[in-house]
């Protein structure tokens, strides 16, 4: 990846040499979501991620918002992503409609509280610009996101999704898949890497399960430039302990300086 396409998230070089490590927080209340972050932030993640979607109370705005405040309050400058994930691609069951998480999106973003929002591109346009355009004016970066939790579609259909993002504004393009066979984990390594070499924007790739574990080691050596891994809970199948990627990266590091 190019330097020129990397930014900085208080501090934190997204596109570096090394992939950064970001952590999910899964709590279902506001009291184990403090007691998680703090779990997880002795294990020194870059980044942590709220996956809201997990949270019992989700509905009530002025919660979610509190919630938020003593997160950011705990996590001192730590990089957060705010992160609410439909149940077709992955998340937990919500009575929000799209258009509510907009407006969610929206409320967190004018309390300054979360530096990255993540939200899907499959949903309409008319509402993915809407969010991009809320989000740059309260300086609030978004990463447009698809997954599929079914299948691996093709090399060339992946690196179209990242380049969309890039086409709808994002600032990040994230592609996660699962893979069915070895060629699917080929195939996602290989759209990233095309990818990549066409973008403009810090790109985030994953083939998820056992299989697609691989990718969240290397993916940083084809383009991708931050990888989830376990940090209380796992939001994700195939991530894999903080420690361990530290361990990997910094092997990769010295492999490549030799």
């Amino acid at each position: 990846m190019g330097a020129s396409k990397a930014i900085l998230i208080r501090g934190r070089k997204l596109g570096g040499k090394t992939p950064l490590i970001c952590a999910p927080l899964v709590a279902a209340t506001a009291t184990k979501l403090i007691d998680e972050a703090r779990a997880v932030l002795k294990k020194k993640p870059d980044v942590i991620e709220w996956r809201v979607d997990y949270f019992e109370g989700i509905t009530d705005t002025q919660a979610v918002v509190d919630a938020a405040r003593k997160l950011r309050r705990t996590i001192g400058n730590t990089p957060l992503i705010f992160t609410r994930r439909s149940p077709r691609e992955g998340g937990q069951p919500t009575t929000l409609d799209t258009a509510a998480v907009v407006r969610l999106y929206k409320a967190i973003g004018a309390k300054k509280v979360a530096d990255v929002v993540d939200f899907e591109m499959r949903n309409e346009h008319s509402l993915v610009r809407r969010v991009v355009a809320t989000a740059h004016r309260q300086g609030v970066r978004v990463i447009l996101s698809y997954h599929n939790f079914k299948r691996t579609p093709g090399a060339r259909t992946l690196r179209d999704r990242f380049l969309k993002a890039e086409r709808l504004g994002a600032d990040i393009a994230k592609v996660a898949v699962m893979p069915r066979n070895r060629s699917d984990v080929l195939a996602l390594l290989a759209a990233t890497a095309r990818a990549d070499a066409k973008s403009r924007i810090p790109l985030i790739s994953m083939s998820m399960g056992p299989m697609g574990a691989i990718t969240r080691i290397v993916g940083g050596l084809f383009g991708s430039t931050l990888t989830f891994a376990v940090g209380e809970g796992a939001s994700a199948p195939g991530q894999l302990p903080i420690a361990d990627l530290r361990e990997v990266f910094a092997l990769l590091d010295r492999t490549r300086k030799k």
